[in-house]
């Protein structure tokens, strides 16, 4: 694959292999001293991290307003919520590349939606959903797949339901 390909394919993959590129020809002593290739390579390289954060945000972004979802059903927001995780799922479709798939750790993800989720509901004063929220604080692991929530064949609702069948309340 041409290195333009893997660009257009994968930004995270195509930013680690020009910065090591770089930095290999950074080794070389015929080359101009006013180049500064170990900062351009490390540049480029958190092009390709800048876009695996984005990606983290958005899929903990989704967490969080899934436990919301589960947490508190009978909110007015809940339908707001449903419309942000799907607007995300697209934008995720945008931005995940294969290589971050090894590089996204779903349950440290989860968790920290856990805690934005009841922050969140804490300000709202949602004494109810914030007593079923706490008691999935114990569980460490995401129930969702992270297949499901890059799949733009499964609904935002269908991945609350999903939620409420892997969590029953």
């Amino acid at each position: 694959m041409a290195d333009g390909d893997l660009y257009e394919t994968d930004i995270l993959a195509w930013s680690e292999q020009q910065a090591a590129a770089l930095r290999e020809l950074a080794s070389r002593r015929d080359l101009p001293n006013a180049l500064d290739l170990a900062h351009v390579a490390e540049e480029i390289e958190d092009v390709g991290l800048s876009e695996l954060n984005g990606v983290k945000s958005h899929i903990r972004l989704i967490l969080g307003h899934l436990v919301k979802c589960w947490a508190d059903t009978d909110a007015q927001s809940v339908r707001h919520w449903i419309a942000e995780i799907g607007n995300w799922q697209s934008d995720l479709a945008d931005r995940f590349s294969p290589s971050m798939q090894q590089r996204i750790d779903l349950d440290v993800l989860w968790r920290r939606a856990l805690r934005q989720a009841e922050l969140d509901l804490q300000e709202q004063d949602r004494t109810d959903a914030l007593t079923a929220l706490r008691r999935l604080t114990s569980n460490n692991t995401c129930p969702i797949a992270l297949d499901d929530i890059l799949s733009e064949q499964i609904s935002p609702t269908d991945l609350v339901d999903r939620l409420r069948a892997a969590l029953p309340r």
